[in-house]
């Protein structure tokens, strides 16, 4: 058998094998690797692979045996090789072009000790460049049969990049898209938080008495409710009281309507303080107080909790008339199928009744 049908029948395994080794790259780096590692086959003492992507240019050499070697930009070949990338695709200064024909087959540089061969990546699949390096002289049939295998490696090497060039940048682009899709996630997420704070705010406004910052009737029976239903649901000790501000018309009429305001706000404040702040306390309108408690005390001792701080406040003088809140206590039966109105009904029949004791008491 012939030396050539020989080297040829081995060259053909080995572009199987480089081509079987390119599949299972990467990334450019892990198939350039590769690639130089495949030029061992054609017994060169030197190889050079120069690579030119998005304006950056990679070197990498490879020894005898295919394996990889430091760069060195300063020496001969590393300049050869540029001026053979360079003059193959060109630059953006566009300094010359070999012909396309004998580019695509390589070109053989003859010295006193050695020979080179270069050749380019195919033009249309990426820019790069080929250089194997004898120190003695090559008969003519084996830098045949290199520039040939050279050709076919170059093929390989070219599709494997130019389908990790894709793959990347369709990985770019996926990952930009994930990236605007988990960004605008995050920002409807925020919207959305915003929207709910603003909810929230807008519902505490709407539900809160502007004059004594408690809850206004329609706040009251939201919440109050929603009490009075867990009351009945874990059987809470519960209670409802409602009490009206003595006096305020006398007030109004001699000390005017702000002072009477003043009142309002004095009695709300003395209010709130008799009961816990998990309790729902409420203006209803006008001097009209509610409140809505989980309190296991008797209604005598919240009417009597409230009443020392009424004195309380009486006794530190901060209003030139005396506060005065008739109330009525009623505590529910969470067994029964009274509702919550009913309850405040019957505290506020309650308040009315002590309300004309005070009266009567007064004269």
């Amino acid at each position: 058998m012939s030396h050539a049908r020989r080297t040829g029948g081995a060259g053909v395994q080995q572009l199987l094998r480089l081509a079987q080794q390119l599949l299972t790259a990467t990334n450019v780096r892990s198939a350039l690797d590769l690639t130089g590692a495949s030029l061992a086959c054609l017994n060169s003492d030197e190889a050079l692979i120069l690579l030119r992507q998005s304006g950056t240019t990679q070197s990498l050499r490879f020894d005898a045996a295919g394996q990889p070697l430091p760069s060195d930009l300063a020496s001969a070949l590393y300049r050869l090789a540029l001026h053979a990338l360079t003059q193959t695709h060109g630059t953006p200064t566009r300094v010359g072009q070999l012909p396309p024909e004998s580019a695509g087959q390589g070109t053989v540089l003859h010295t006193l000790h050695g020979c080179t061969l270069l050749l380019p990546f195919p033009p249309a699949v990426c820019e790069g460049v080929f250089l194997l390096n004898w120190h003695t002289q090559q008969d003519t049939a084996h830098l045949a049969y290199a520039r040939r295998q050279l050709q076919e490696i170059a093929c390989l090497a070219g599709a494997c990049l130019a389908g990790l060039n894709t793959r990347q940048r369709r990985e770019t682009r996926l990952n930009t898209r994930v990236a605007v899709l988990r960004q605008a996630g995050r920002q409807h997420a925020q919207d959305m938080r915003t929207r709910d704070a603003q909810t929230a705010e807008a519902r505490d406004l709407a539900s809160t008495d502007v004059m004594t910052g408690l809850q206004n009737r329609r706040g009251f029976f939201t919440r109050a409710e929603q009490c009075f239903l867990l009351a009945r649901q874990q059987a809470l000790a519960c209670a409802v009281v409602f009490a009206d501000v003595d006096g305020l018309k006398t007030v109004n009429d001699e000390l005017g309507h702000e002072k009477g305001d003043e009142l309002i706000r004095h009695g709300a404040a003395v209010f709130r303080s008799a009961f816990q702040s998990g309790d729902v306390i409420a203006r209803l309108g006008g001097d009209e107080f509610a409140a809505f408690t989980f309190d296991e005390a008797a209604p005598e001792d919240i009417r009597a909790r409230l009443s020392g701080r009424i004195a309380d406040f009486n006794r530190s003088s901060r209003f030139p008339s005396t506060l005065s809140l008739s109330a009525g206590v009623v505590s529910c039966d969470t067994f029964s199928s009274a509702s919550l109105a009913d309850y405040l009904q019957l505290a506020d029949v309650e308040m009315y009744q002590q309300k004309h004791r005070h009266v009567r008491s007064a004269r």
